[in-house]
C-alpha cells in the first residue's frame, strides 16, 4: 500500500485551519515572529506558546502565508509548522476544510 504525495506548495491549508503558534526559540530564529505575531500575555503563555501567528485579526491564515500559499518565512518557520507532516490526518482534515481533497474514512 502506497501513501499519496501530499504537495504543499501552492497549498496552505495547513496554515489557515488550525491555530499556529511559536516558541521564544522560533522568535529568536526569525525576529518576524516578534514583529508580526502577536505575543501572549504572561499568563497564557507556557513553554509551548509564547506567540500566536494564526488566528489573528483581520487575517484569515498565518501572519506569513503569502497570496501563493507559501511561507514567507519558511527556511526559518516554527518548529511546530517544521513537525507538521504532509498527508497526515491532520494535512488532510485541513485540505478537505478548504477543498482539497477529503478527509479519510
Amino acid at each position: 500500500m502506497t501513501r499519496e504525495h501530499y504537495d504543499c506548495e501552492n497549498c496552505g491549508a495547513c496554515c489557515r485551519c488550525f491555530p499556529i503558534f511559536a516558541i521564544e526559540a522560533d522568535a529568536a530564529r526569525a525576529p518576524a515572529i516578534r514583529q508580526e505575531g502577536r505575543q501572549l500575555e504572561p499568563h497564557l503563555a507556557t513553554v509551548d506558546k509564547a506567540y500566536q501567528l494564526h488566528p489573528l485579526p483581520f487575517l484569515e491564515s498565518c501572519a506569513f502565508l503569502k497570496e501563493d500559499q507559501l511561507c514567507r518565512i519558511y527556511a526559518t518557520r516554527p518548529e511546530v509548522c517544521r513537525r507538521f507532516e504532509a498527508g497526515s490526518k491532520q494535512c488532510q482534515e485541513a485540505r478537505a476544510r478548504v477543498g482539497i481533497g477529503s478527509v479519510p474514512s
